[in-house]
């Protein structure tokens, strides 16, 4: 781009030496003078140039690494990004089956808290049933003691009379034995 920039530069002197040629020989020495001088200012306009052009270069180049470690970064959390999107995939797929276990297990807790329903049901009519039987057993106990009671004394009655029965059996056989005759 300099080589371009210089052989414009060239050019533009080259055209001014020329036109100086065209003019007179006095006017030659001072246009040669001042087309040197142009010459001179368009070389250090040159050597400015390069050295801009060398920076630029420099400058290009210096992005050039940056640009190619931004792509190595890009690169990285690219991988680092798919990596997450992997791990998020495979997180949902525990978190969608965590879901179905824990669905699975609300319906058995719901099954469970249905059958114990059913099961404090049936205990509470066990225990209406038992108290039932409670009082039912009470009342038999109560009856059996009044039948012990009853059997006591009907024993001590039976007792008192086969007392009254044997001294009345004993008084039968007494009547019953003749009487000794007197005399003979």
């Amino acid at each position: 781009m300099i080589a371009w920039i210089a052989a414009g530069v060239l050019a533009v002197a080259l055209v001014v030496v020329a036109i100086a040629f065209n003019n007179t020989v006095r006017d030659k020495n001072a246009k040669i003078a001042d087309t040197l001088a142009q010459l001179d200012k368009a070389k250090a306009g040159s050597a400015q140039l390069q050295t801009q052009l060398d920076q630029a270069k420099a400058g290009a180049a210096q992005l050039q690494a940056q640009l190619d470690q931004a792509k190595a970064n890009s690169a990285q959390l690219q991988a680092q990004l798919d990596k997450a999107n992997a791990g998020s995939v495979q997180l949902q797929a525990q978190l969608d089956k965590a879901k179905a276990g824990s669905a699975q297990l609300q319906a058995q807790l719901d099954k469970a808290k249905a059958g114990a329903a059913q099961l404090q049901a049936q205990l509470d009519q066990a225990k209406k049933g038992s108290a039932q039987l409670q009082a039912q057993l009470d009342q038999a106990k109560a009856d059996s003691a009044q039948l012990q009671a009853k059997s006591k004394d009907a024993t001590a009655k039976a007792a008192d009379l086969q007392t009254k029965l044997d001294q009345a059996q004993s008084q039968i056989v007494q009547l019953q034995t003749p009487l000794p005759k007197k005399g003979r």
